[in-house]
C-alpha cells in the first residue's frame, strides 16, 4: 500500500528532483511534489499548503540550502529538513546540522533518501506528540493555577514530611505571607502547638490510612482571630517525591456561631416556654394571696364593724370612723393590685406620663435621684408595645434598686417615626452581661431574659452594655406596632 507523502523540493535541478521522486515511488511512497529554486517560491510553497518534509540541495546558483533552511523553520521549526549535496564536506555537514537539518547525505548515495525519509516522519511525528503534551501540560498546569488562584478557599498540598510544597494565595494570605513564604514551612511554624499538633496528626492519619478525612479545627489568622475550619485531607501520590497530603479548608465560623446562637435560641425558648405556667400560677398566687390576705382580711372586719353597728343601731362612736379607714384601706389595696396588672396611666394618659409617674414613684420611694426624659413624636401606641415597654422598664428599675446600689437612675423615652426608643441607665455597680445570660439559661435568674425576650416577641431588639463597677445602659427599639416574626 503506497504511503501519501506530500514533500517540497529546494533543487535547481529538475532531474535531480525527478530521481528522488523516483527513488521515494520505489520505497511505496506516494509523493505530491513541488520544486522551488530561490527564497520567493519557498515562501509562497510554505503559504499555500503544508508539507510531510523538505529535502534541499546545498548549493544553487540564486539560493542556499541553509538559507532555505532558516526559511523553513522560521515558518514550522516542526517541519523535517534534509540536506542533499553533489559535494559535501564534513566541517559543512556539521554546521547544517547545528542549523536544525535534521540529515545530510550525498547525491550518489540517493538509495538512502527513502530510509532518511521514513525515519524523519517518524522522528517529526514523534517530536509533534511530544510537543502536544507538552502543550497540553502547559495548559493544564495553567488551568490549574487559574483555578487555585481564583479559588476563596484556602488549598495545599505537603510533602511525606509534612512541610508544605505549594499553597494558593488564599491559604497563605490566611496566614498574612505569600505562597513563596510558606514553601517548606511546616504547621509548626504557623499555628499554635495544639493547633499544629492536631493537623500533623490528621495529616499523617491520612498518610497511613491513604483515605480522605474531614475536620473541623479552629486556627488562628494572622489577625489572631480564631476561624472555625471545616477541612478536608485526601492522599496524592507524587511522581518520583513520595507520597504527599493535600488539603482545603473552608471557613465555617459565622456559620457556626449563627449556629450556636440558634441552639441558645431555641434553649431560652424552651426554658421561658417551661417557665411560662410558673409565671402565670405565681402571679395567680401574688393576686390570690393580697385578695385573702389584705383585702379579704378588710372586708372581714368591715363587716364585724357593719354588724357592730347594727346591733348598737347608731351610727355614732369610733365604730363608723373605723369602718371608713378600713374600705379606705381596701381601696388602696386595690388600686395597688390593680397597678401590678396595668397601671391605669396607660389608658387614661399613654407610655410617657405612666413611665413618668412610675420612675419618679420608685426612685422617690428607694431614696435615689429619677431623671426622666421625653421627646420625639406624641401619639398613642399599639397597647402591646406599651404593656412591653412598661414592663421591661418596670423589671430594669425593679432590678436597678434591688441590685445596682446606685444613687441616679436615667430613663429616656423617644419616638421616631415607627420605632419607639427606651433607655435606662444608673450609676450603680454593675455586672457581668455573659455571667448574667449564662445564669438566665441555667434558671438561677429570669430578669434579664424576661427583658430580652418581651422585647423579641413584638419585634425589637434590646442591648445591655455594662461592667463591674461602671454602671448598667439598656438601650431597646421596639417597632410602634408589634412585628410577627415568623419561622
Amino acid at each position: 500500500m503506497s504511503i501519501p507523502l506530500r514533500v517540497l523540493f529546494v533543487e535547481d535541478m529538475e532531474e535531480d528532483a525527478v530521481l528522488m521522486v523516483r527513488e521515494l515511488k520505489r520505497a511505496g511512497f506516494e509523493p505530491t511534489w513541488l520544486r522551488v529554486d530561490n527564497e520567493a517560491a519557498l515562501l509562497g510553497a510554505l503559504r499555500d499548503s503544508r508539507w510531510d518534509i523538505v529535502i534541499s540541495d546545498y548549493s544553487m546558483p540564486a539560493f542556499s540550502g541553509v538559507e532555505a533552511l532558516k526559511v523553513v523553520k522560521k515558518d514550522n521549526d516542526q517541519t523535517p529538513f534534509i540536506i542533499v549535496s553533489g559535494v559535501i564536506g564534513e566541517q559543512t555537514a556539521v554546521e547544517v546540522m547545528k542549523a536544525g537539518a535534521q540529515d545530510y547525505f550525498l547525491k550518489s548515495a540517493i538509495t538512502r533518501l527513502p530510509h532518511a525519509v521514513e525515519r524523519e516522519l517518524r522522528d517529526a511525528q514523534a517530536r509533534r506528540k511530544q510537543r502536544a503534551s507538552a502543550q497540553a501540560l502547559r495548559e493544564m498546569q495553567a488551568r490549574f493555577n487559574a483555578f487555585m488562584n481564583a479559588a476563596p478557599m484556602p488549598t495545599w498540598i505537603k510533602d511525606a514530611q509534612l512541610r508544605y510544597s505549594y499553597v494558593n494565595p488564599a491559604q497563605s494570605a490566611f496566614f498574612g505571607m505569600t505562597p513563596g513564604d510558606m514553601d517548606g514551612l511546616t504547621d509548626a511554624d504557623l499555628m499554635s502547638s495544639g493547633a499544629a499538633e492536631a493537623a500533623q496528626e490528621n495529616d499523617r492519619k491520612v498518610l497511613q490510612d491513604r483515605c480522605e478525612l474531614h475536620t473541623q479545627e479552629t486556627v488562628f489568622d494572622h489577625n489572631h482571630n480564631a476561624r472555625i475550619l471545616e477541612v478536608v485531607r485526601f492522599p496524592l501520590h507524587g511522581e518520583g517525591r513520595g507520597d504527599m497530603v493535600a488539603g482545603l479548608a473552608l471557613d465555617v465560623t459565622e456559620r457556626e456561631e449563627s449556629r450556636r446562637e440558634l441552639e441558645l435560641a431555641i434553649q431560652r425558648q424552651q426554658l421561658l416556654s417551661s417557665r411560662v405556667i410558673e409565671v402565670q400560677e405565681r402571679e395567680r398566687q401574688h393576686l390570690a394571696r393580697g385578695l385573702h390576705d389584705d383585702v379579704g382580711q378588710s372586708l372581714t372586719a368591715l363587716k364585724i364593724t357593719l354588724e357592730t353597728i347594727r346591733k348598737t343601731g347608731t351610727l355614732e362612736g369610733p365604730a363608723l370612723q373605723n369602718g371608713i379607714d378600713i374600705v379606705t384601706s381596701v381601696l388602696a389595696q386595690v388600686r395597688s393590685l390593680s397597678l401590678d396588672l396595668r397601671p391605669p396611666q396607660l389608658d387614661n394618659l399613654g407610655l410617657t406620663a405612666a413611665l413618668r409617674s412610675y420612675v419618679e414613684q420608685k426612685s422617690r420611694m428607694a431614696g435615689v435621684n429619677g431623671w426622666f426624659e421625653s421627646g420625639g413624636q406624641d401619639g398613642k401606641l399599639h397597647h402591646d408595645i406599651e404593656n412591653t415597654a412598661f414592663r421591661i422598664v418596670q423589671e430594669a428599675v425593679t432590678n436597678i434598686l434591688r441590685h445596682a446600689g446606685c444613687r441616679n437612675i436615667w430613663v429616656r423615652i423617644e419616638r421616631q417615626q415607627d420605632q419607639l426608643y427606651l433607655s435606662i441607665r444608673d450609676d450603680g455597680k454593675g455586672f457581668d452581661v455573659e455571667r448574667a445570660r449564662s445564669n438566665a439559661i441555667s434558671g438561677t435568674s429570669f430578669g434579664l431574659l424576661n427583658m430580652e425576650e418581651r422585647a423579641v416577641l413584638v419585634g425589637g431588639s434590646m442591648d445591655i452594655s455594662s461592667a463591674p463597677g461602671e454602671g448598667t445602659e439598656i438601650v431597646m427599639h421596639l417597632p410602634t406596632a408589634p412585628v410577627v416574626r415568623r419561622i
